[in-house]
């Protein structure tokens, strides 16, 4: 699909809310799915009706919460809804500061942009909404691994980055530099998100640097390793999702003491091996669903009467002991808790398959392995099983 020209910016004042343009026709909640309008045999059929329908369309879709476009199809209806806007503007008689021949070349061009859409969303799948939610589900899922992928290739470029700038503005002690400091960098971006209104707010030229003091500390920072303000944010903001999609935050939730969170994952996580991994690959699934129940054993006490009931599980000693070393002034070494962490699993794995052997003997076991590697069902739950504490 061809790009849609640039809009050329003309008029004097910005142009009419979409409310506005809309009237009646506005629906404050969207709840359904627009038919996009059909194109006209010729230009002269882009008349006001023609125009408020594509607008009312555009609209609804984009702020649909439901049932969304892919991101490229979501840009294309952006710039469909502006030209409808700005053409349905221009027919209210705005005044412009130019001459006629040129307003009159850039409406041609914002009903090209309009006829160009409506003609190809006939043929092009990116541009419709998704047709049910399992679609969206599909497609939302097929838009995160390819983010995924991006990550992967591009992730530690990121965290060089992230790394350079919260080392400077410790180092330098710049303004805010403590709301950077010890923290994971999703709990930044989170900070940053949620100070943002009021940073915009700053940039108008209001006087509140005081209640963005981490937009302060980024800011600071930027000046020191000489990075740009706007693309650094925009890299926290990357490699804090890169971080979402690639890490267990495992430590971040015993650091805070999420332990419903943390039962709650291991759980579904266990749950759904089986649902992930084919038949074929029976050892890898084993071998995972081995190494889940052993991080349960180990951080949960569940109860003998309903062991599979992840919500009447408590937390164990020694995962209160991780909690309590990540605490106070002087905190354990993340990295060297990760590591006594890994070792501890690997023991109760090892302990987990002697018990195994023992109770059902060598070739039980091996046969074991070989029938849930052949005949697991795709819709199996699997229990938790093996000793109870």
């Amino acid at each position: 699909m061809p790009l849609a020209p640039s809009l050329a910016p003309l008029k004097v004042r910005k142009r009419a809310k979409t409310r506005t343009l809309l009237g009646d026709e506005y629906r404050e909640v969207v709840t359904e799915i627009l038919k996009p309008p059909r194109p006209p045999p010729n230009g002269s059929g882009y008349d006001e009706k023609h125009l408020r329908e594509g607008l009312k369309y555009a609209d609804s879709t984009l702020r649909n919460t439901l049932r969304k476009l892919s991101p490229i199809g979501t840009r294309a209806l952006a710039l469909y809804k502006e030209a409808c806007a700005q053409l349905l503007d221009l027919e209210e008689g705005e005044v412009y500061n130019k001459e006629e021949k040129v307003v009159q070349s850039v409406k041609e061009e914002w009903i090209a942009t309009v006829r160009m859409h409506e003609q190809s969303i006939r043929f092009i799948a990116c541009l419709h909404a998704t047709r049910t939610l399992d679609a969206q589900m599909l497609q939302d899922e097929l838009l995160s691994l390819q983010k995924t992928a991006f990550y992967v290739r591009y992730g530690d470029i990121l965290a060089e980055a992230c790394r350079r700038l919260k080392n400077e503005a410790e180092a330098r002690k710049v303004e805010g530099w403590e709301s950077l400091r010890g923290e994971y960098w999703t709990d930044i971006e989170g900070k940053l998100r949620f100070e943002k209104p009021i940073y915009q707010r700053v940039l108008q030229g209001e006087d509140l640097h005081e209640r963005i003091p981490t937009h302060m500390a980024v800011s600071q920072a930027c000046v020191t390793v000489g990075f740009n303000l706007r693309d650094m944010l925009s890299i926290i903001h990357h490699y804090a999702a890169r971080n979402g999609l690639l890490h267990a935050n495992l430590i971040p939730l015993i650091k805070k003491g999420h332990y419903s969170d943390l039962k709650k994952r291991l759980h579904d996580d266990y749950c759904d091996v089986p649902l992930v991994i084919s038949t074929a690959e029976g050892l890898q699934s084993n071998l995972l669903l081995k190494l889940l129940e052993s991080m349960i054993e180990l951080w949960f006490n569940r109860d003998p009467e309903d062991p599979d009931n992840y919500q009447m599980w408590d937390a164990s000693e020694e995962l209160k002991r991780h909690h309590k070393e990540l605490q106070g002034p002087n905190p354990r070494n993340e990295t060297d808790l990760q590591k006594e962490i890994s070792d501890s699993i690997n023991k109760e794995m090892r302990k987990r398959k002697s018990y195994w052997m023992h109770s059902r003997g060598i070739w039980g076991s091996i046969w074991e392995e070989r029938k849930l590697s052949v005949l697991l069902p795709h819709s199996f739950k699997p229990k938790l099983k093996g000793p109870k504490r």
